[in-house]
């Protein structure tokens, strides 16, 4: 159980190279920022040019507020939305690049010989080093800046890492919500990158424009909350072994990239849904949402065992006794006895919340330490579990409710000298996952499975994974740990009330995808204080999962709630 997208504080990591003149402390992951309503008018602008200066800018003429921009021989020389500015140094900069050579060798690029013009009729910055160029196309409108960004790699090396800062943003007053030192910036893995700025008279918002393909595009991490670098970069230092491989933009000996970023801005009071209303829309219709799943009954969880009990006797943990031996012949049949009466008694509770199924954690057991304690691999029973899990799972299906289990990516492996068993990262988690799923649908029937341990909670496996899964199961429901806004698409992702207060799925996620559904552990939690928001999530379409395996004081409370939001529908 994990926490959902929370944001990592702490000291900064080392950074790579090209991005150590920008980054700042450990990121706030990939989450979808809220906007304003950009307004459209049709504007005349006029281009003045003062030579005296060197400054070129343009306003509308017709629409108040009018974005008003300067350009000049380093970049940006204005920058002012509804009369306060937004620029602190408009110049365009590369921060850093690296190159691989064809045997894989590391050089840092050449940035010392840079040249630099700028074309003011094209309103376009080039910037040529030895190795190649970097163009800037500025685009104004009345509230919206756009930078077309040209990278072209003109050396006998391949380009893999490139960090850029096309300016540094002014904050006429402290950005609400935001904390010293804390980046704000997306990475387009899961959601559409766009990052905002919410000042007293205005919000700005810095987005990708390009759906397809991930950069970290935002604001680094500084402590002051005035001014802030932007960030263009295709290498991260912030969890960098899980981003980089999927960052990961090489551009060939003769080859080009291009990336497109906005800068869009709102007068204080307009509707912070819309800011990127259409950068949203194309997200939606490039990730459709697939889930069917038409069953919204509560579910029951099972925990058979207990981590580390510490009884030798009952080394995975049992029904966290300590005293029973479940070992041996005679120990077998005494589990077998606990398991089925278990089973009986957690039907009639379940029954007694209509749910519509079961979902059991720990089939395995858990003789091992957390991380490792929930095994998720039904293909490996021990040896009391094996002759009558059969059994244990008929007493559900027989009764006509849904059956699951918990399953991971990964692969639990022993040591060759020791007793320990750990779990390692398995180069193939669609076959890992598609194989224990087809053994669990075809021994038991199970259609609802947990997908346990599915990557970093910020930087989850890529969602192909399980649309490919879902594509092959169509009948099953996963319960992913860890999840962007694309895996709401084909998954129910895991929501936790017990332990993180989290409420149903995020309203980010419902203005995505409306029919958007989640797994909502309300498990030991008390669901009185925020009765209302809970009502609301199922009436919406979540899912709420309560202990199945006795009458917690929690079941009256989802019960009435399961009738107002039937009666609200």
């Amino acid at each position: 159980m994990g926490v959902v997208g929370l944001p990592l504080l702490g000291a900064p990591a080392p950074l790579p190279a090209a991005v150590a003149a920008v980054a700042g402390a450990p990121g706030n992951g990939n989450r979808l920022a809220t906007g304003t309503r950009p307004m459209r008018h049709r504007i005349r602008w006029a281009m003045v040019w003062t030579c005296c200066t060197g400054l070129l800018w343009w306003r509308g003429v017709t629409a108040q507020p009018a974005l008003e921009v300067g350009f000049g021989e380093q970049g940006l020389t204005r920058l002012t939305y509804g009369g306060e500015s937004f620029l602190q140094d408009g110049t365009f900069r590369v921060w850093g690049a690296a190159f691989r050579d064809w045997d894989g060798q590391r050089q840092q690029a050449d940035l010392g010989a840079e040249q630099r013009h700028f074309d003011a009729e094209a309103k376009r910055i080039t910037l040529t080093y030895p190795w190649g160029e970097v163009r800037c196309t500025y685009g104004v409108q009345p509230d919206r800046l756009q930078l077309d960004i040209e990278v072209e790699n003109r050396g006998p090396a391949i380009l893999t890492e490139l960090a850029l800062s096309p300016m540094e943003t002014r904050f006429p007053q402290p950005p609400k919500g935001w904390v010293p030192h804390m980046p704000y910036r997306g990475f387009s893995l899961g959601w559409p990158t766009i990052n905002t700025a919410v000042c007293e008279k205005a919000t700005l918002a810095v987005c990708n424009e390009d759906i397809g393909r991930p950069l970290q595009v935002g604001w680094a991490g500084r402590e002051s909350l005035a001014a802030r670098p932007m960030i263009v970069s295709t290498v991260s230092d912030w969890a960098g072994e899980l981003l980089n491989p999927r960052l990961f933009r090489p551009i060939y000996p003769g080859g080009a990239d291009q990336f497109i970023i906005t800068l869009r801005f709102a007068l204080a009071g307009a509707d912070p849904a819309s800011i990127a209303s259409d950068l949203e829309q194309r997200f939606v219709e490039a990730h459709p949402f697939r889930l069917q799943w038409s069953d919204r009954r509560p579910i029951g969880a099972l925990f058979l065992s207990s981590s580390q009990l510490g009884a030798p006797q009952n080394p995975r943990g049992w029904f966290n006794d300590k005293e029973t031996d479940f070992t041996g012949e005679e120990g077998r049949a005494r589990f077998r006895q606990r398991l089925l009466a278990f089973a009986r008694q957690s039907l009639e509770v379940m029954r007694g919340l209509d749910c519509q199924g079961m979902v059991t954690w720990d089939i395995e057991g858990q003789e091992y330490p957390h991380a490792t304690s929930y095994l998720g691999d039904p293909r490996s029973l021990p040896p009391e579990m094996e002759p009558v899990a059969d059994e244990y799972f008929r007493v559900f299906s027989e009764a006509g409710l849904r059956t699951g289990i918990c399953i991971r990516p990964q692969l639990p492996v022993r040591a060759a000298y020791t007793d320990a068993v750990r779990q390692i990262e398995a180069t193939d988690p669609f076959a890992v996952l598609d194989a224990k799923i087809t053994y669990a649908k075809q021994r038991w029937g199970c259609t609802l499975f947990y997908v346990d341990s599915n990557g970093d909670p910020n930087v989850p496996l890529p969602v192909t994974i399980f649309q490919d899964l879902a594509a092959k199961h169509p009948d099953v429901l996963l319960i992913p740990e860890h999840e962007n806004a694309v895996y709401y698409t084909c998954t129910a992702p895991y929501v936790d009330y017990a332990n993180l207060k989290q409420l149903g799925t995020p309203e980010s996620v419902r203005r995505l995808y409306p029919g958007a559904l989640s797994f909502v552990y309300v498990g030991h939690g008390d669901p009185a204080p925020v009765r209302a928001e809970l009502t609301d999530a199922v009436r919406r379409g979540d899912i709420l999962v309560v202990h199945g395996w006795y009458s917690s004081p929690s079941h009256p409370i989802v019960r009435e709630i399961y009738a107002e939001a039937g009666k609200a529908q």
